[in-house]
């Protein structure tokens, strides 16, 4: 998986070098729409399906609590033995599919590694279905996310051979992956350009519209174009409100460099008890995710129906207060079990229930603030979101489309901006960035130990999470 060199994705000149090249361009675009249509078929049927298991797991819980201990057994162990099989599925199959696989497809970007192999996509859809559909708190873009850029490598290979648009291709998938996830083509695009590439190419701009544009259109065919979130209608916002989303922004900037530094040092725990087989430690995350759920539905899974409970309705400040800390616990918890499954999803959840609380509070504090629980919200799913990945366009037009809150612009701009300075500050480093090096370092060390002879325990190298 990894390679010799490195070097940075995509350049201004070697687009204009090539500006004349229009049977190139028309391979491009064909790869491209082509891989839209592809991971819009396959992420609108892991979609659907995952929905299904995220109902069919709350009326287990709901069918067991008749029960009492019975029922907590069997919920329990439903989990552990979902979280086992996808982590077994990973080690036996696909050791790239395990976590969120952005880190991997950055790492090709940056040509640090091979892309994945197609036993990739299977694996990341059965095993991701199996992870998050029991209760994991993880998020469906992971899976989409790689196995589009999977697809966009295998087709680009074919249609393409050693074209260097190939990784265009690679990355467009990446971006139509997370636009069928979230049903947000631009959100899906704008990822690509600030998190994938970090640049505007010509050509990467028109292979990720095509592809997202394709992608999405397969979806809302599927399933319908149902706004992912109902949070209200447009109205205008008080400036003076800006203050308070500074504040709230940077408080989220703080939970942020927090979260994610317990999920590193999450995965490093579970790296020391490399004696125990990955599959059992993916059990026991299993039967402690289960038992959550057990006493909260709501405290488990990828948390859409959280931030859509937040966003239509203001729950009580103490049910915020819990479902916060829970989900700030379990969430890096369930990433350190190995299984396929990404981290946006549990972000966006966190921060509509740190925005809503934070307004919730505000107004005790001040009642004459009047502050909206659901702009709060809004605004706090890309502030968290920034936070974590530092990617606060991409955050932005997420919350946006998700929402249908563009009145909500400015005060994400402020939030967001606070948010990514006062991560930095305490040095936190952009999640994707911390788990790309240690990828590449543990594979590193697995070459060297490959050379040095044979492994002692291969079924628990971290290199993929």
């Amino acid at each position: 998986m990894l390679k010799a060199g490195a070097s940075d994705v995509g350049s201004r000149s070697g687009d204009e070098d090539r500006a004349g090249d229009i049977p190139g361009l028309l391979r491009l675009l064909f790869a491209s729409l082509v891989t839209g249509l592809a991971i819009g078929v396959v992420g609108s049927a892991f979609r659907g399906l995952l929905s299904f298991s995220n109902k069919a797991r709350d009326a287990l819980i709901a069918e067991a609590h008749a029960s009492r201990w019975q029922g907590f057994v069997a919920v329990a162990l439903t989990v552990a033995i979902a979280a086992m099989i996808a982590r077994w599925l990973v080690v036996r199959f696909a050791p790239m599919a395990a976590g969120s696989g952005v880190q991997h497809v950055e790492a090709v970007m940056r040509n640090e590694a091979f892309p994945a192999g197609a036993a990739v996509i299977p694996v990341k859809f059965v095993a991701g279905l199996l992870a998050i559909g029991s209760g994991l708190v993880l998020g469906r873009e992971g899976p989409t996310v790689q196995m589009g850029a999977t697809i966009g490598t295998i087709l680009s290979e074919r249609v393409m051979r050693r074209d260097p648009d190939q990784t265009v291709v690679h990355a467009a998938g990446a971006g139509a992956g997370l636009a069928v996830a979230f049903n947000a083509p631009i959100g899906g695009a704008v990822f690509v350009f600030e998190e994938l590439t970090r640049s505007f190419t010509a050509r990467q701009v028109l292979a990720t519209l095509c592809a997202a544009g394709a992608a999405v259109a397969v979806m809302r065919s599927a399933l319908g174009d149902l706004m992912e979130f109902h949070a209200g209608t447009p109205v205008d916002q008080p400036l003076f409100q800006l203050l308070h989303h500074f504040v709230m922004g940077a408080g989220l900037g703080l939970v942020g460099a927090a979260y994610s530094a317990l999920t590193i040092a999450l995965l490093k725990a579970g790296d020391s008890f490399h004696r125990i087989p990955s599959v059992l430690r993916a059990g026991f995350v299993g039967i402690v995710v289960g038992t959550l759920g057990w006493f909260g539905p709501s405290l488990i899974g990828g948390g859409e129906s959280v931030a859509s409970a937040i966003l239509a309705s203001s729950p009580a400040a103490a049910g915020l207060a819990v479902l916060f800390v829970a989900r700030f616990f379990v969430g890096p918890f369930s990433y350190a079990a190995g299984t396929p499954g990404g981290v946006f999803a549990p972000l966006l959840a966190m921060g509509a229930t740190f925005g809503a609380l934070f307004a919730q509070l505000a107004n005790v504090l001040q009642p004459a603030w009047n502050l909206s629980p659901t702009v709060f919200a809004v605004v706090g799913m890309a502030a968290m979101f920034t936070a974590v990945v530092r990617a606060p366009l991409t955050g932005a037009v997420l919350a946006i489309e998700m929402t249908g809150r563009a009145d909500c612009a400015l005060a994400m701009l402020v939030a967001s901006m606070a948010a990514a300075a006062f991560a930095t500050a305490v040095g936190s480093e952009p999640i994707y960035d911390t788990l790309r090096k240690r990828m590449l370092a543990a594979d590193r060390s697995k070459v060297q130990s490959t050379l040095a002879g044979p492994a002692p325990d291969a079924d628990n190298r971290p290199s993929q999470r």
